[in-house]
């Protein structure tokens, strides 16, 4: 015969050791998404509106580009659309915490992915894409694009290019974005 208290503490024993229900029921808890908020993730903030591309130094309109900020300011969009021919692309721009770096993937209506890696500069952005390819080109290129903010809110894009690893350089495109007048 056991006796009252034994049974009692065996009981409890028993209590402690059962997983609990509702623990058992109970959906496990993501934690939430990493905010996009810190100055990393808005180092290219300046580039973000709506854009009037010119060919630098000139009044020629290269093209226009509407660059906004999406998924919780995570990245940032590009649309491109030339001025001058029936060329189109778009680029998706983000920062990857993981690397530190800055990421931008870039297509187009000529079938063309890019890939580039860069950072903030003192003035503004800076990509990199080395040994990129392009449908029907051979030889493989790298590719160089700064953003440079100016004191007037207008920001200058500068596209360079070399056929050997980066140790020369040639322009690519030299545009200057103004910020579209509301029509």
């Amino acid at each position: 015969m056991v006796k009252p208290i034994v049974a009692a503490a065996f009981g409890f024993v028993a209590c402690l050791s059962a997983p609990d229900a509702a623990a058992q029921t109970a959906t496990p808890t993501r934690p939430p998404p990493p905010a996009c908020t810190a100055s990393e993730h808005r180092a290219f903030d300046f580039w973000i509106g709506e854009w009037d591309a010119y060919v630098s130094g000139s009044e020629n309109l290269a093209g226009r580009s509407t660059i906004v900020s999406t998924d919780a300011g995570c990245v940032i969009t590009e649309q491109w659309t030339s001025a001058r021919s029936a060329y189109s692309g778009r680029s998706l721009n983000l920062f990857d915490a993981t690397t530190g770096q800055w990421l931008q993937f870039w297509t187009d209506s000529q079938g063309e992915i890019t890939r580039f890696v860069g950072g903030p500069t003192a003035t503004g952005m800076q990509f990199l894409a080395a040994d990129e390819t392009a449908p029907g080109r051979l030889q493989k290129q790298t590719l160089r694009m700064t953003f440079t903010r100016n004191p007037d809110g207008s920001v200058r894009q500068f596209g360079e290019i070399s056929s050997d690893g980066g140790r020369s350089w040639g322009p690519s495109y030299d545009f200057h974005y103004r910020r579209r007048s509301a029509q």
